[in-house]
């Protein structure tokens, strides 16, 4: 998984200004190169463009951004610049954008001069800009203060991150093994709308290719993940070694399917696997690539995976797929659960990560090895992407807490519960009205600013509930 997303930075300034003072390109282009470096710097690669003057020259850096493969493009007037030289290649650009209003000084002195008014009136360009941008139904995020303020730079960093996700569900590759489960249509969509608002690629993958990526691990490769397991978790007492062994096979079997393919994202319809004589469920798989940064979702529900992927660059890996699988309407939990699959790494450090055989009553396999535990205590938020009318897709999303709760000495799959910090029936109404899908992203910390400039730098929907 890349953590750093690669960032443009387009600095424009009114061709006036060059021509009435040559030294002002150069010396603000420094002084602003320096601030964006310090302020972002350790989270993005950037590529800083020579400040442009003229249509021209904004067209060039634009196109050069493009060419350099960025997620983002950043643009900061650095004093004020017309919006009619930067308006064409902007609203053309398929870059998501992200518009910077800030200053050199963070106040005005009484006393102050020419010099501080040349260095701190980029604000009216920045307003010029965003309105033609907008009367040309050009989507961008806008953050606006002082480049040295923490509110400032934190805002600002959540776009980035965002901009990481963003780039996945923009040229990611996500693989669907196995049809979708039929009749689980809340996570369908049309490949057209995915390719123009969106743009991950869906490959799909006969389960038989699974098959033959089992077929292909030697028994030692086999051995040695069987080996790691048992010094990763605490085995269950009635998982043998057959069955250890064969969750291994076909767990590194999906693992090499996935590494081969190049998928960034993929989804597992477990019918489809046992139609074709799989020898286990690889859910272990699963759970170690959600831990690798790989985003995932059960049943064929690729929209979901890629989600996953996105979620997974926005928390920095403290992502995985999940499930509101009962509620608790007298303590106002939901238990999170699904089969099997979660990010075993995200697990609450002060409880062994157990590793069980757990029954499967859907197909003539071999019990396969579950890791169960209970994610670690704290804020985490929510995420499901649908597509939606008149918006193309949209982004729900909720913050929620993870709680400490007793061990649940009975459930054979990894689960936690969640509290939503008021009624839950109030919550539920409101989470399905908004379109909510039974499929969950969830990544860790409240990421809610995230998710919304992330559907905005995708140009869809957001719902916060």
């Amino acid at each position: 998984m890349n953590a750093k997303p690669k960032v443009g930075v387009l600095m424009t300034l009114l061709e006036l200004y060059r021509n009435a003072h040559p030294e002002m390109p150069a010396k603000f282009g420094e002084m602003w190169r320096g601030f964006i470096a310090d302020a972002v710097g350790d989270a993005a690669e950037l590529h800083f463009s020579e400040v442009a003057h003229t249509s021209a020259e904004v067209a060039a850096e634009v196109t050069a951004c493009e060419e350099a493969g960025c997620d983002l493009l950043v643009v900061l007037p650095m004093a004020y610049a017309a919006s009619g030289s930067a308006r064409d290649a902007l609203a053309a650009t398929p870059l998501p954008l992200l518009v910077l209003s800030t200053t050199r000084d963070a106040t005005l002195p009484h006393d102050m001069s020419g010099d501080h008014i040349m260095a701190n009136h980029a604000m009216h360009g920045v307003q010029d800009l965003a309105n033609v941008l907008a009367r040309a139904g050009r989507d961008f995020e806008l953050v606006a203060g002082h480049h040295a303020d923490s509110a400032f730079r934190e805002r600002l960093r959540a776009v980035v991150k965002a901009a990481a996700g963003a780039a996945f569900l923009r040229e990611g590759t996500a693989g669907r093994i196995g049809e979708p489960f039929e009749g689980m249509l809340d996570f369908s969509f049309d490949p057209e709308e995915s390719n123009e608002h969106l743009g991950f690629e869906v490959e799909g993958v006969d389960p038989a290719e699974l098959a033959g990526f089992a077929g292909a691990v030697t028994d030692d490769e086999a051995a040695r993940m069987a080996e790691w397991a048992r010094g990763r978790f605490e085995l269950g007492a009635d998982l043998t070694d057959d069955e250890l062994l064969t969750s291994a096979r076909w767990s590194l079997g999906l693992e090499n399917l996935v590494e081969a393919k190049g998928l960034g994202a993929f989804s597992m319809n477990f019918l489809a696997l046992a139609a074709v004589g799989a020898g286990t469920m690889p859910f272990l798989g699963a759970s170690r690539l959600m831990s690798r940064g790989v985003g995932y979702a059960g049943e064929g529900d690729v929209l979901t995976a890629a989600l996953g992927a996105a979620v997974a660059r926005v928390a920095a890996g403290e992502a995985t797929f999940t499930e509101m699988f009962c509620p608790d309407y007298a303590r106002d939990e939901v238990l999170l659960s699904h089969m099997g699959e979660c990010n075993f790494e995200l697990a609450n450090a002060s409880r062994p990560v157990k590793l069980v055989a757990k029954p499967f009553n859907y197909g003539e396999c071999a019990r396969p090895a579950v890791p169960v535990f209970q994610l670690r205590p704290g804020t985490v938020t929510l995420a499901s992407l649908t597509e939606w009318p008149d918006e193309s897709f949209r982004i729900v999303a909720a913050r929620c807490e993870i709680i400490d709760a007793p061990e649940h000495a009975n459930l054979q799959s990894p689960h936690s519960r969640i509290s939503f910090g008021r009624a839950l029936g109030g919550f539920l109404e409101d989470y399905s009205r908004a379109g909510g899908t039974h499929h969950l992203a969830l990544g860790y910390g409240d990421l809610v600013r995230e998710f919304r400039s992330l559907a905005r730098l995708c140009r869809i929907g957001f719902v916060e509930v």
